[in-house]
């Protein structure tokens, strides 16, 4: 009895250390289940060097792995494997290309149940010159949006959206607008000071979209898009993205 007892013992404490030696830049992943959470992503089944599956186009109409090799070569996302295993998506370049994770038909995703969004993110290099309030400077070396719904206005169709940006010279908590005010963006992280560092953010959506935009959400948004880019400027950036989830504010 006590020798079929050891291997077990003894594999017990091998996944314990490998449980501290993969967490992976100093964070554990995250891998929730229940409820009270749900996953977008955490690119940990994903092949390094390769677009994330799941992810579309900005408007969601054509997965970025599907498209032609000419049309992937516009998107600079590309998953990454860290010095101790952990993956995450890395964006290096000049150019605007949003990239979008479908929310509407996930049956799990209610924000009235899981209202705070969380993300981890590192920024390498900012595009110097930008400002997200600047029509001509509007780069960001790292944003998150959440598109909640669309809004007709002068006979067109405008996303409402909150776009959580790290930014080049605005001040954490500056807060400005874009398309006709249906785009509200809230500076969560800013300049130099950070740079090469794993940031956490955790924003309580429901609180944010009210104190933005007035009202009470859809109980789905319709997705999460994640963008970098310094083409206003014609500077490069490089920013990194991972362990992107919806949780209950408990």
């Amino acid at each position: 009895m006590s020798k079929s007892r050891k291997p077990l013992s003894l594999l017990l404490i091998i996944c314990t250390i490998l449980a501290f030696v993969t967490a992976g830049e100093g964070y554990a992943q995250h891998n929730p289940r229940g409820s009270g959470y749900y996953l977008i992503d955490n690119f940990e089944d994903q092949e390094p060097g390769e677009l994330p599956g799941g992810w579309y186009d900005r408007d969601g109409k054509h997965k970025l792995t599907e498209m032609s090799p000419e049309s992937q070569s516009n998107y600079r996302y590309r998953v990454k494997r860290g010095p101790r295993g952990n993956r995450y998506l890395h964006y290096e370049g000049t150019m605007a290309r949003h990239i979008n994770y479908p929310l509407l038909n996930k049956k799990r995703v209610n924000l009235h149940e899981t209202p705070i969004l969380s993300w981890r993110w590192r920024v390498h290099d900012l595009p110097e010159g930008a400002n997200e309030k600047q029509s001509g400077h509007n780069d960001a070396a790292a944003s998150v949006y959440v598109v909640f719904d669309v809004a007709n206005y002068v006979l067109k169709k405008l996303p409402v959206s909150i776009r959580y940006t790290w930014s080049t010279s605005l001040e954490v908590g500056t807060t400005g607008s874009k398309l006709f005010n249906k785009q509200k963006i809230q500076v969560v992280e800013s300049g130099r000071g950070k740079l090469g560092e794993w940031i956490t953010v955790e924003r309580n959506l429901l609180e944010d979209y009210k104190r933005l935009h007035g009202g009470k959400p859809p109980k789905k948004p319709i997705a999460l898009l994640i963008m970098s880019d310094g083409d206003s400027v014609n500077d490069t950036t490089s920013a990194d993205y991972d362990d992107i989830m919806l949780r209950s504010g408990k």
